[in-house]
C-alpha cells in the first residue's frame, strides 16, 4: 500500500493507494476528517477503501493539521471556516486528479466523519459529479446545528456575535437540508451513533424519514449505530469501503 503526501498548491493531502495501481485511472474518493482532527488520522479508513481498488485522497482542512492555527474564542466560528475552506478547495482536488487522467470514467466518491460528513452533504448541493457519498455522524442540516451552537453559547453565557447567522450567511447555499432535490438519485449513506454527545442523531435521522421515499432519495440509506458514542470502528469503517467499493467499482448498479 503506498501512502503519498503531497500538497496540492496549499492544500496538504494524502494519497493512498495499492502499489501497482499508482499510474492506473482508478475512481477517486476524497475522504475528510473531523473538526481537532488531520488527515492522517483517517489512514485506517483509507487503507479500506484502497484495498477495494480505489484511488483515496484524504486532505488537511484550513485550521488542521499542517495548516493548523489557533481556534477561535467565538463558539463555532473556526469550524465553520474549516467547512467553508474544504467546499472552496473541492475543485481544485478533482481538477487536479482530472488533469492527471487518473479518475477512471468520472467516478467519485465524497464522505468524511462528523465535520467531515457535513462537508460531504454541503458538497452534494453543487457538484453533480460527484457519483456516491457517505455521511458518517455528520448533521446534513446545517442550519440546525449552528442553531444548537448559538443556544448553547446563550445557555453559558459565552460571547457570541448577534450577527453570527449572518456571518455564517453561506450556510443557506450549501444546506442539504434545503436543497434535498440535489441529492439526484445519487448513492447517498448515512451512519449515525444514538448516543452520540456532539452532533445529535436525530438531525440526521430526522432528514433521511423526510426524504428516503422521494424519487431524488431513492438510493440513500441509513444505518443506526445504537448506543454508539461519536466514534467510529473498524466494522464501520468496513462497510463505508463496501458502500465505495459496490457504488464505484461496480458502475452496473447506478
Amino acid at each position: 500500500m503506498l501512502i503519498k503526501p503531497q500538497n496540492i498548491q496549499d492544500v496538504p493531502v494524502i494519497e493512498v493507494i495499492e502499489d501497482a495501481l499508482i499510474d492506473q485511472p482508478l475512481p477517486l474518493v476524497v475522504f475528510y476528517h473531523g473538526w481537532r482532527s488531520r488527515n492522517d488520522l483517517v489512514l485506517t479508513q483509507a487503507r479500506k477503501l484502497a484495498a477495494k481498488r480505489l484511488r483515496v485522497i484524504l486532505p488537511d482542512a484550513i485550521n488542521h493539521g499542517q495548516r493548523v492555527q489557533p481556534v477561535s474564542s467565538l463558539p463555532s466560528f473556526t469550524f465553520w471556516n474549516s467547512i467553508q475552506g474544504n467546499l472552496a478547495e473541492f475543485d481544485l482536488l478533482i481538477q487536479t486528479y482530472q488533469r492527471r487522467g487518473l479518475i477512471l470514467n468520472n467516478q467519485i466518491g465524497v464522505g468524511g466523519y462528523s465535520m467531515g460528513g457535513m462537508t460531504t452533504g454541503a458538497l452534494l448541493t453543487h457538484h453533480p459529479e460527484i457519483t456516491a457519498a457517505a455521511i458518517i455522524m455528520g448533521t446534513p442540516n446545517l442550519n440546525a446545528y449552528a442553531e444548537l451552537v448559538r443556544h448553547y453559547a446563550a445557555k453559558q453565557h459565552v460571547y457570541l456575535p448577534t450577527a453570527m447567522a449572518d456571518l455564517t450567511g453561506w450556510i443557506d447555499a450549501f444546506d442539504l437540508n434545503l436543497h434535498p432535490e440535489t441529492i439526484a438519485k445519487r448513492p447517498l449513506l448515512f451512519w449515525h451513533g444514538t448516543a452520540d454527545e456532539r452532533i445529535p442523531y436525530q438531525q440526521a435521522r430526522d432528514f433521511f424519514d423526510r426524504i428516503h421515499h422521494e424519487a431524488y432519495g431513492q438510493q440513500t440509506a441509513f444505518i443506526t449505530g445504537y448506543q454508539a458514542q461519536h466514534l467510529v470502528k473498524i466494522p464501520l469503517m468496513e462497510k463505508v469501503a463496501n458502500f465505495f467499493d459496490y457504488y464505484l467499482n461496480q458502475t452496473e448498479h447506478l
